[in-house]
């Protein structure tokens, strides 16, 4: 299960990313963002199972393999764990699906070692209940998971680190817009390094006039001006304009 660039996020304005960039006179990165194409991931055998399967809910799989003692190490289970979450999370039961999930991901690191690309449905879908239950703390730290993965899968010339890395910078930039956890700072340094990682992806796999290099560009310029905006050197110089615009307008009264 893959998001698109502009994420299932709920937007407020009033915080937006949307509302800092018109008041500046400035273009809309998220609209840009919003514009990349998904991923497309190889279609092994677990995202096939995961596809293929009916949505209808079947309690007793889930709670089968919820009941039973929990042995990682048998990967027989893995296709079972990935029917049975999808299933909880079409009727709705996240935290369940979420238990699921994670055991899958267990397996899936014995099974496969800790960085394999069949992790990455895995900790899309754990991604996807995460922002039902609104728990942004995990979301950051399993975005955080698949940027690792996806510079451990990838040379810097392979085009699906770009395409891997748009979803985490994607991530970023709209916890910023949204500001779903206090920390739009330290989330707009996070999309400027993820940025500028795509940027060099995209000198070594894309052609020279391709439109996304401008895309990037701007973005980047964009992410340094606002956290100029949030520095402590912006607010201090603001300051001191301020007070001498006051010490101006007293002097002339007087």
């Amino acid at each position: 299960m893959t998001h698109s660039e502009s994420g299932r996020i709920k937007k407020h304005p009033g915080h937006s990313l949307f509302s800092a960039l018109l008041l500046a006179g400035l273009p809309l990165l998220l609209a840009s963002l919003m514009a990349q194409a998904q991923e497309d991931y190889p279609a092994s055998a677990l995202t096939q199972a995961w596809s293929q399967q009916p949505a209808a809910l079947l309690p007793a799989v889930s709670t089968t393999l919820l009941s039973e003692e929990f042995n990682p190490f048998d990967d027989q289970q893995l296709e079972d764990l990935v029917v049975a979450a999808r299933q909880q999370q079409e009727a709705g039961a996240h935290a369940v699906a979420l238990r699921l999930l994670d055991q899958a991901w267990q397996v899936s690191r014995v099974a496969y070692g800790l960085y394999h690309e069949s992790q990455v449905p895995l900790l899309e879908s754990m991604i996807a209940s995460q922002i039902e239950l609104e728990d942004w703390q995990a979301i950051d730290d399993h975005y955080g998971y698949l940027e690792l993965i996806y510079t451990r899968l990838y040379e810097m010339d392979d085009p699906r680190l770009e395409s891997g890395l748009q979803k985490v910078s994607s991530w970023h930039i709209n916890a910023f817009n949204a500001n779903v956890d206090g920390k739009r700072e330290e989330h707009l340094r996070k999309a400027r390094q993820v940025l500028k990682t795509r940027l060099e992806v995209a000198e070594l796999t894309l052609p020279a006039g391709d439109p996304r290099f401008a895309f990037l560009h701007e973005s980047i310029r964009l992410s340094e001006q606002h956290l100029y905006l949030m520095s402590e050197r912006y607010k201090m110089m603001r300051q001191k304009q301020q007070q001498a615009a006051r010490d101006s307008l007293l002097a002339t009264l007087d």
